[in-house]
């Protein structure tokens, strides 16, 4: 269940109902009668595909974070464009959360969830560790770019501050999290490049 693409249509339904159950009530929330009718299905049909509520816990998680993993290389890739310009980056790079967490809040919860559910146990920690690898090389790049003198150590505490961002964000909302965002990313990255 790592690869997105060998999964079933019907299996990914599940998986998305799963992660939203997630997302509102917390992996303790998951059952398979709350996914059974959340998704509209019989309890058999979702018993046929997860035999138990922890196979399809750790299948929500593996798939929501190997679809966020796949979504951040792709903004990634298309945030090379502004790459040279940390400021433009810094403000794509924020427009797209904002937009993220007003659409789709409850699959970042997941997410976060899926970083305890690591922290708790190995079987996570490796698409853990992709997502984090995507997001470092992504701003160790931006930030060269930019003039960092060391790059990979200002990339983790940039990469640190976002998520820290976003989760906050996801916690307690700001009105004006884009703007609010690009400011304290921006004021980050002038003082670890000693800019302004």
């Amino acid at each position: 269940m790592h690869d997105n693409m060998a999964i079933s249509d019907r299996q990914q339904a599940l998986m998305e109902v799963t992660l939203r159950i997630i997302g509102r009530l917390g992996v303790d929330g998951v059952t398979h009668r709350a996914v059974a009718a959340e998704a509209g299905l019989s309890l058999g049909a979702i018993t046929h595909h997860f035999s138990s509520r922890d196979s399809l816990v750790e299948a929500a998680l593996h798939y929501a974070l190997a679809r966020e993993t796949g979504r951040l290389r792709a903004l990634s890739l298309s945030l090379q464009d502004h790459v040279m310009d940390i400021d433009a980056w810094i403000g794509a790079l924020a427009a797209w959360y904002a937009r993220e967490l007003k659409t789709d809040a409850e699959v970042h919860i997941a997410c976060y969830e899926a970083f305890l559910a690591a922290a708790r146990s190995p079987r996570y920690r490796d698409i853990i560790q992709q997502w984090f690898f995507i997001w470092q090389r992504s701003a160790e790049l931006a930030l060269k770019a930019a003039g960092s003198t060391r790059p990979q150590q200002h990339a983790e505490l940039f990469v640190s501050a976002l998520i820290g961002l976003v989760l906050q964000q996801l916690a307690a909302p700001r009105r004006n999290f884009r703007r609010d965002a690009v400011a304290l990313l921006t004021g980050l990255v002038d003082g670890l490049l000693g800019r302004r």
